[in-house]
């Protein structure tokens, strides 16, 4: 079999197997302020009052600002770097720590928002790396050997669209994971059933 059809090896997709369960810069002006999370993170989490879930994008030491991206739109947050609270990271060392954070990374704030709709956070942390149990876990040979098999499976490709369009494994269905609630009719209905997810790595 070749899986290399995206450009990337299969060692270098994140597999875990489950039983089927439901649910993982410089900047002067702000624009106008948002308080809907990012669509990924409402699957789980809902929508809390001063707190903000996204995806980090850069940061600006200088205006001290950092953008955020909430699926297409981006937010702009300020903060103060002598007080500014950051977990997850290097503990008093605040331009390290979100220098460190990578982009496209979730992080959730805490912030108030002023009369002119600024948000000003007080904190940051960082999403730690999801861990499956061993026990959960699939190596690429069990997968080969799977594909293979004669084993009754669904194969869940958890990647944006563009991706899973460009190359996937085979026999694997696209349900990216802001899409997951609306697509539980894709998922097998007998709960013995091998289940089998996989993206682009632990995130």
């Amino acid at each position: 079999m070749d899986f290399r059809k995206t450009g990337e090896t299969l060692a270098g997709l994140a597999v875990a197997a489950l039983m089927v369960a439901p649910a993982v810069l410089a900047v002067d002006q702000a624009p106008p302020a948002r308080t809907k999370d990012v669509t990924s993170c409402s699957v789980c989490h809902k929508p809390e009052a001063g707190q903000l879930r996204a995806f980090y994008d850069n940061v600006s030491m200088k205006s001290q600002s950092i953008q955020l991206r909430l699926d297409s739109a981006a937010e702009v947050v300020r903060f103060d770097k002598t007080t500014l609270r950051v977990n997850g990271s290097t503990p008093d060392n605040v331009e390290k720590s979100l220098r460190g954070i990578k982009k496209g990374h979730e992080v959730r704030v805490a912030y108030v928002e002023g009369a002119d709709g600024v948000k000003s956070i007080s904190e940051i942390s960082i999403k730690p790396p999801m861990k499956v149990p061993a026990e959960k876990q699939m190596n690429v040979a069990e997968l080969e050997k799977l594909l293979k098999g004669n084993t009754k499976y669904t194969l869940v490709d958890a990647r944006p669209p563009i991706k899973f369009q460009e190359g996937s494994i085979p026999t694997a269905i696209n349900i990216p994971l802001p899409a997951f609630q609306k697509n539980l009719d894709k998922l097998p209905r007998d709960k013995g059933e091998l289940l089998v997810y996989f993206c682009a790595g632990v995130t």
